[in-house]
């Protein structure tokens, strides 16, 4: 029997805040040449259904300075995303970010999301980046805090959701852990990217989480007591229990 494609959600909080058009500009144009498989078909600056835009229009576009713009792909492999610069919110400054949702069927096209993810890492800087899938696997202590939710630096600030299939760790969050402590990580692969970025993956294919759930499930709990679980939501604590956090210093 054909299995179905497996849904990535994908978050990164990028340090710059891309204020000017060029940079912002630039972060699309990185996203449209690492992730081949996944060329945006519409652009737009609100949630409406967006046009067809060449890269000359994408651009002035971008020099309207829409704070975000929103892409999706309609045909296979289907997805769907939105770049923001970085915002000021009532309940303070959210990371400039890209959010993605990705249909995928073979580890090549997770491998341009990791491609993508880590050089955003290196060329850009990030202080958090993840992506799983929709499957959660068997009952964990984060139950209630699953990915769909999204990752944002307000959360970040109160405790980190969980542990993701694939995680880059930035700046603040080697400080947080330190870096040998990253490094020494249990997992499949563990990748320092910068002097402050790590990436780890908790499996050799992100479809384990599908087809081996116990597995990946194990790994995620070696890794968060490798770690300090203190730092990753537990539904066990009270909701004013005090979690370590990062500091985020902004650019």
């Amino acid at each position: 029997m054909k299995k179905e494609n497996l849904q990535i959600n994908a978050e990164m909080l990028l340090i710059p805040d891309f204020s000017d058009s060029d940079s912002f500009f630039g972060l699309i144009r990185d996203f449209i040449f690492y992730m081949p498989g996944y060329q945006p078909q519409m652009w737009a600056a609100d949630s409406a259904e967006g046009s067809k835009l060449s890269l000359m229009e994408l651009r002035s576009l971008v020099q309207q300075g829409p704070s975000v713009l929103h892409w999706k792909r309609k045909t296979s492999p289907r997805a769907e995303g939105a770049i923001s610069r970085r915002l000021q919110t009532p309940t303070g400054q959210e990371h400039a970010a890209h959010r993605l949702r990705l249909s995928v069927k073979n580890d090549e096209q997770v491998d341009w999301l990791v491609s993508y993810l880590c050089y955003s890492a290196a060329s850009d800087g990030v202080d958090f980046a993840c992506f799983g899938t929709s499957y959660n696997g068997p009952e964990s202590n984060n139950e209630p805090m699953r990915m769909e939710a999204g990752v944002c630096t307000q959360l970040l600030r109160r405790t980190m959701p969980d542990l993701y299939w694939g995680t880059i760790f930035g700046r603040a969050y080697v400080e947080l852990f330190g870096l040998d402590k990253l490094l020494s990580s249990p997992a499949y692969q563990v990748e320092q990217l910068t002097p402050d970025a790590v990436y780890i993956q908790l499996t050799q294919s992100i479809f384990d989480m599908r087809d081996r759930p116990a597995e990946v499930q194990t790994m995620k709990n070696m890794v968060k007591r490798h770690l300090d679980e203190n730092i990753f939501f537990d539904s066990r604590y009270p909701l004013n229990h005090a979690y370590r956090t990062p500091v985020f210093q902004f650019q």
